[in-house]
Formats: structure tokens, sequence, C-alpha cells
């Protein structure tokens, strides 16, 4: 294994997406159809992927995805700030494909798409990962499901800290701990892996 633990958690920790500009949030509140753009320009291919890795289609995910901007267009005025946006789209692009899974409710099992829904999806079949990115993975997948969830949200979705407390109905403090305990064991887990295959 050639990155060390500190290389690949510190690269985990400094990912930070930066902010919408509040003037552009709040044109975009007043009906602007160019900063939307900039809204659109800025999140679809988030939303996207977000929904692809939900319903493995492409031409499906970027109907989907239009309509998610679409609905946030004709509804943007009823969010108040722009550090609640994000989470907004998420929800959004979230029950679209629940909506989406009840029509074909007679070919598949809902519960099961729900289940799946809770921010989770096969990572190693979306990308083409090195031995390290499989191994990180691997030991993503021992930690407690809250834990999982604020790390897969953070470091493959690129959700910021706030959007995550909205999406989870949680404080960004509960963020923060949450992250931080899943990364301390994160560590813990690599050092154990390194010492094993050093015996």
């Amino acid at each position: 294994m050639r990155q060390s633990s500190v290389y690949i958690f510190s690269s985990l920790e400094d990912n930070q997406p930066g902010r919408l500009p509040a003037e552009v949030f709040n044109k975009a509140r007043g009906g602007d159809s160019a900063a939307f753009g900039e809204i659109y320009n800025r999140f679809f291919q988030k939303i996207y992927r977000f929904i692809y890795f939900r319903v493995s289609h492409k031409e499906l995910a970027e109907d989907l995805a239009e309509e998610v901007f679409l609905k946030a267009f004709a509804k943007i005025h009823s969010i108040r700030q722009e550090l609640a946006l994000e989470g907004w789209l998420y929800q959004i692009a979230r029950n679209l494909v629940i909506d989406y899974y009840r029509q074909k409710r007679t070919e598949v099992d809902l519960s099961a798409v729900e289940n799946t829904l809770e921010y989770e999806f096969n990572v190693i079949d979306a990308l083409s990962l090195d031995q390290d990115q499989k191994l990180l993975l691997k030991l993503i997948n021992q930690l407690p499901e809250e834990q999982q969830i604020v790390i897969k949200l953070k470091f493959f979705e690129n959700l910021n800290n706030e959007t995550i407390a909205e999406m989870l109905h949680k404080s960004q403090g509960a963020i923060r701990v949450i992250q931080h305990r899943a990364i301390t064991k994160l560590q813990t887990l690599l050092q154990s892996h390194i010492s094993n295959n050093h015996e």
C-alpha cells in the first residue's frame, strides 16, 4: 500500500466545496432565470450522479435530474437560506426516484428501493478504483451505518456539513462528531489492516 493513512484521511477532510454566492441565490429566488441557470450549472452533475446510481439508466437519470430543476425553479422562492438549497435539491431528487419506483411497484420491491435510497450506492461498480481506494471502501463498509452514510455523503457525493445536516435532520455539530468518529475508526481499521499484512 503506497499511500499512508495520514494522506488518505487528510485528503478526505480537506474536500470542502465552495458555497453558492448569496447574491446568486437571492436573484434566483426572485425569479431570475440567469441566476437559476448558475444554480443548475453548479448542481446538475451532482444531482444527476445521485439519481444515476439509484436508477442505473443514463437517459432516465437525465430526465429525472431535469425534472428536479424544473420543480426547484417553480418553488425556489420557498427556500429562505442558500445553505438549505443543496439539501433541498437532493430531497427533491430522492422523492422523484421513489415516485418512479412506486409507478413500477409491480416490478420491484419498493421497501428495498427505499432502503437503497438511504444514500447508499455500490461505488466499486460505479467507478474504476485502484487497490487503495477499494480497501478504503471495504473499511468504510465496516463502520456503523450512520457513520457510513455521513462519510459517503461527504466524500462521495461531495456534500458539505450544512447540507448533510439538512438531509439527515441533525445539527451540524452532530454531523461533525459522527464524521470525526468515522475517520478515527477508519484510521484504526487501516492501521490494523497494514499490521496484519506485514505479519
